[in-house]
C-alpha cells in the first residue's frame, strides 16, 4: 500500500483572526472586511482572503445592484456560495490547524449550528483555491447505503464507473481498497461526511456498521499521510452514540478532534448579517442590525433562522420596488423586517401563510408530506426521549396528482429541497425538508409530529424491514406478536390513511405475509394440541 509523505502538502493556518470591531463606526461607518492570511505548506504560500476597509453607508450605495438575494434561506452553504458566506474565519482557521495534526476531524455542533456551511463554503473553496487539479473533493451523507453515496460522490468526481462500481458492495476493506487503488501520488484526497448522524438514524445498520469499521480502518492505515484527509460533521446531541463499537474506535481516533461550533460572537454575526448586502450595495437601516443580533443569540438553530428571514427581508424590499421604492433607496428597512415578523416570527408566519393559501384538500395533502420526510429518533413512545429528524425520500413515491402538486409548490417556496437536477434517473430523485429546523420552528409541523410520533416510527420501521424482506423473501423476516398487530391496527386507521398516506403495496404485502405466516402457525399450534 502506497505511503504519500509530502513536506509540501501541509496544512496550517496563521493570522486568521478578525481585527477589530466590526459593524458601524462613528456615525454610519461600516467595516466591511476582515483580515486573515491561510498559509499552506509553509511562509511561501499565503492566501490572504480580505482586509480591513471601513466605508460609508452612502459609498457603499454606490456599487453595483444585484437585485438576487445573497442570503441562503433554510439552505446550507455550498463552495459556490463562498463570497456570501462571513463571520466563521476564525473557527475556519481552528479547523484547518486540526486537519494539519490528524487526517480525521469530527465537526460537532447542534442543529442549525453551521457544520455544513462552514465546510462548504469555507473548507472546501479554500482548499480548492491552493490546490486546484491537485485535489480531489469526495462530499457525501450516508442516507440508507452510505457505501452507495460515495460511489455516487466518486461519479460526480468523474471517476469512471468501471473503476469505482466495486465500492457499492461495501465489502470490508472497500475504502482501503478505493484510496490504494485510484490515488495519484501527487493528488490531495478530501472526504467530506456530511451530516454523519444519518448512520445511526437512516443508514442500514449492517452497511453503517462496516462504513463505520472501514473508515475507522482507513484513518489508522493513512495516519501520518497529509494527502488525505476526512471530515464529518454530526449533531452534538449524537455524540453518544460513538460509546458502542465500532464507532466506539471513532471515538478514540477523535478524541482531542472534535471541535465544537458554538454559537456566533455578536461581532461575527454582524459579518454574517452585513457583508452579503454590502457586496450587493445594500445596507441596513440604522439600529436594524443590533435587532437582529439580539433576537438570534440564544436561540436554537438561529443561524438558518436568521438567514431565512434575510432571504425574506430582501425578497419583500424587491416586491416594494417594483410598487414603491423598496430597495431603489439600496436600504432594508426595519418597516419591512417588522412586516415579516422578525427573526422569531418570519419562518412561522410565511409557512402558515403558505399552508392558509391552499384548499383543505391540499392541505391534507401538505401534512402527508411532510410526516412522510420526517424520522424520529430516541424512543417514539415516551414523552421526553425522542427527538424529530429530517427523512429523505425517493420523489416517484409522491405518486398521488394532490400530492405532486403541492410537492411541486413546496420546493418552490424553498420548504422542501430535491436533488433531480443531479439524479441520474428521474425514478432516483429525493425529497427532504430543506432545514431540520423546519420541525421545531413551525408549530403546526411540530403538533403533528407530536400527535403522530409513534405512527411515523412505526410504519418507518416497517418500509425499512419491507426493503429488507424484499431481497431476502425469508419468513424469519417477517412481523409478529405486538409489532404486528400494532402495524395491522394503523392499516385499518382511517386518521392514519388520511393524515400519513397508509401504508404502500409493498408493506401491505408485507403485513398480509405476516398475518397469513401468524395463522399459518397459529393452526398448526392447535392441530397439536
Amino acid at each position: 500500500m502506497s505511503r504519500h509523505n509530502k513536506s509540501s502538502q501541509k496544512l496550517s493556518i496563521s493570522d486568521a483572526s478578525i481585527a477589530g470591531n466590526v459593524g458601524q463606526a462613528g456615525e454610519r461607518l461600516i467595516q466591511v472586511q476582515g483580515r486573515g492570511k491561510f498559509v499552506f505548506g509553509g511562509d511561501n504560500n499565503v492566501i490572504t482572503y480580505s482586509e480591513i476597509i471601513q466605508i460609508s453607508v452612502d459609498e457603499i450605495k454606490t456599487r453595483p445592484f444585484e437585485k438576487t438575494s445573497p442570503y441562503k434561506g433554510l439552505k446550507s452553504f455550498e463552495p459556490n456560495d463562498k463570497d456570501k458566506f462571513f463571520g466563521r474565519h476564525q473557527f475556519l482557521a481552528e479547523l484547518v490547524n486540526k486537519l494539519e495534526h490528524t487526517n480525521l476531524v469530527l465537526l460537532l455542533g447542534a442543529s442549525g449550528s453551521g457544520k455544513s456551511s462552514l465546510v462548504g463554503a469555507g473548507l472546501i473553496p479554500w482548499l480548492s483555491q491552493k490546490l486546484g487539479n491537485q485535489w480531489v473533493n469526495l462530499t457525501l451523507r450516508p442516507d440508507k447505503d452510505p457505501f452507495k453515496a460515495l460511489y455516487g460522490s466518486l461519479l460526480g468526481a468523474r471517476f469512471k464507473q468501471s473503476e469505482v462500481e466495486f465500492v457499492t458492495s461495501g465489502d470490508d476493506g472497500t475504502l482501503n481498497r478505493l484510496v490504494s487503488s485510484l490515488k495519484q501520488p501527487d493528488s490531495f484526497w478530501f472526504i467530506f461526511v456530511d451530516q454523519f448522524e444519518e448512520l445511526f438514524t437512516v443508514s442500514d445498520p449492517e452497511k453503517r456498521d462496516r462504513f463505520i469499521k472501514d473508515l475507522a480502518k482507513l484513518c489508522k492505515d493513512y495516519a501520518g499521510d497529509p494527502t488525505l484527509k476526512i471530515v464529518a460533521t454530526m449533531r452534538s446531541d449524537f455524540l453518544d452514540k460513538l460509546d458502542a463499537a465500532p464507532a466506539n474506535e471513532l471515538a478514540v481516533l477523535t478524541e482531542n478532534y472534535r471541535p465544537l461550533l458554538t454559537q456566533m460572537h455578536s461581532d461575527e454575526l454582524r459579518l454574517a448579517i452585513e457583508q452579503p448586502a454590502a457586496h450587493h450595495g445594500v445596507v441596513f437601516e440604522k439600529g436594524l442590525v443590533e435587532r437582529i443580533i439580539k433576537e438570534v443569540q440564544g436561540q436554537a438553530g438561529y443561524l438558518p433562522l436568521m438567514q431565512y428571514t434575510l432571504d425574506l427581508l430582501w425578497k419583500i424590499e424587491r416586491e416594494l420596488e417594483e410598487k414603491d421604492g423598496g430597495l431603489d433607496d439600496r436600504t432594508l428597512n426595519i418597516k419591512s423586517y417588522d412586516a415579516i415578523g422578525g427573526v422569531r416570527g418570519a419562518l412561522q408566519k410565511r409557512v402558515d401563510q403558505i399552508h392558509q393559501s391552499l384548499s383543505k384538500e391540499e392541505q391534507t395533502a401538505m401534512q402527508r408530506i411532510f410526516l412522510r420526510l420526517v424520522g424520529i429518533g430516541g424512543n417514539s413512545t415516551s414523552e421526553t426521549d425522542w427527538r424529530p429528524i429530517r427523512k429523505r425520500e425517493l420523489r416517484s413515491r409522491f405518486a398521488d396528482p394532490l400530492e405532486k402538486k403541492v410537492l411541486v409548490q413546496l420546493i418552490d417556496a424553498n420548504l422542501l429541497v430535491s436533488d433531480a437536477s443531479k439524479a441520474e434517473t428521474e425514478s432516483e430523485a429525493t425529497v427532504e425538508i430543506a432545514h431540520e429546523v423546519l420541525l421545531t420552528s413551525w408549530n403546526r409541523l411540530e403538533e403533528w409530529i407530536t400527535e403522530n410520533r409513534e405512527a411515523i416510527a412505526l410504519r418507518n420501521r416497517l418500509n425499512e424491514d419491507v426493503r429488507q424482506w424484499k431481497v431476502t423473501q425469508r419468513d424469519e423476516e417477517l412481523w409478529s406478536g405486538i409489532k404486528l398487530e400494532k402495524a395491522v391496527k394503523l392499516r385499518d386507521d382511517l386518521t392514519f390513511n388520511q393524515v400519513l398516506g397508509g401504508f404502500g403495496p409493498d408493506a401491505t404485502e408485507f403485513l398480509m405475509a405476516s398475518v397469513g405466516l401468524r395463522d399459518k402457525q397459529e393452526r398448526e399450534e392447535e392441530e397439536r394440541q
